[in-house]
């Protein structure tokens, strides 16, 4: 078998694929062309694969991969696992404001985070729902500020 050699960049890379189950470009401490460039190489080589998420594209490791930089395989099904919020993010801070029962206004979520109106449609939309995959609904009371939670998804009826 072909001795892989590898740079410290896609070392690096690798052992952030490891470290955060999926990765996307913006994790790593590189950007631009050189991310591009690391994540074409292992591509290549075999050592990540990409992971279509709702629009956006992560990279997890490949078994290969694992090898490599001397993990253990982990046995896993097929389904890739979800990538979550930090602890503590401002991310996570509004997941746990619209989960509660009475969910969170967008002035709400404004207030907590410090980020402006569109920034936070915009975690709604992009982070919430396409990238996290979770449900969102919102609903306007007559006469009262819009309101946004993240429920459950309804089972579906046969």
């Amino acid at each position: 078998m072909k001795k892989t050699t590898l740079t410290k960049a896609q070392l690096n890379t690798l052992q952030i694929a490891h470290d955060k189950s999926t990765f996307c470009p913006q994790d790593l401490p590189f950007k631009g062309g050189a991310a591009k460039k690391v994540i074409d190489s292992l591509l290549n080589k075999q050592l990540i694969t990409p992971i279509q998420r709702s629009g956006w594209v992560d990279y997890a490791l490949t078994p290969t991969g694992q090898q490599l930089i001397g993990v253990e395989p982990a046995e896993t099904d097929s389904a890739p696992p979800t990538t979550r919020p930090r602890p503590g993010s401002k991310l996570d801070q509004i997941i746990k404001l619209m989960t509660r029962k009475k969910g969170a206004t967008l002035a709400q979520i404004m207030e907590q985070t410090g980020w402006q109106r569109h920034t936070v449609r915009g975690i709604i939309s992009g982070n919430l729902k396409k990238r996290l995959e979770l449900n969102v609904t919102s609903e306007k009371p007559e006469g009262q500020e819009r309101i946004y939670r993240i429920t459950e998804p309804e089972e579906v009826k046969a």
